[in-house]
């Protein structure tokens, strides 16, 4: 949960009860991030187009309560979804999942199934391609592991060039 301790969440797509597809979305709420989530029009356009173009259909918004347990707040009930989808991180090394119908403004817990993925497999969309962790080899897969590890824990450095030839009027991407 690289977010924590802002809320963060997406978009959850299938067809009937199957969660097929997990769309993060940035949280675009300014004022407090770390006690609500909020999306824009946008993002819902968006989550909708790609979820139709897949042949799917949208099945709720699922996001964090950083703090919190896996419940929909008096906030989360009054957006009017039909499903919310819930992870509580109290413990955020034990996170809580929790469905949730959203009936009159209550919530009344569904109950969730976990279904293997073992047989399927996750492409990517943009390339149509396996995921990376299954295109390399054991070793990049440690060490790219390792890399988003101390990345996360704020351990990753980065050397800085310094500029050749440079004058202000150069743009450089070489950081």
């Amino acid at each position: 949960m690289e977010a924590y301790p802002q809320e963060t969440g997406g978009i959850l797509g299938g067809q009937g009860n199957s969660i097929m597809a997990v769309l993060p979305i940035a949280n675009k709420e300014f004022l407090d991030p770390n006690k609500k989530y909020g999306l824009v029009g946008e993002d819902f356009e968006r989550g909708h187009l790609f979820l139709q173009k897949h042949g799917m259909e949208f099945l709720g918004v699922y996001h964090t309560h950083p703090k919190g347990i896996a419940y929909p707040s008096e906030q989360d009930l009054a957006h009017n979804f039909r499903y919310l989808f819930i992870v509580g991180l109290r413990d955020q090394y034990n996170p809580e999942f929790a469905a949730y119908q959203v009936v009159k403004k209550t919530a009344v817990p569904e109950a969730i199934r976990v279904i293997s993925d073992k047989g399927f497999t996750v492409v990517d969309i943009a390339t149509g391609k396996p995921k990376m962790s299954d295109n390399l080899p054991e070793k990049e897969m440690a060490e790219l592991k390792q890399m988003l590890s101390d990345y996360l824990n704020r351990k990753l450095t980065y050397k800085k060039d310094i500029p050749v030839n440079w004058d202000s009027s150069t743009f450089s991407t070489k950081a």
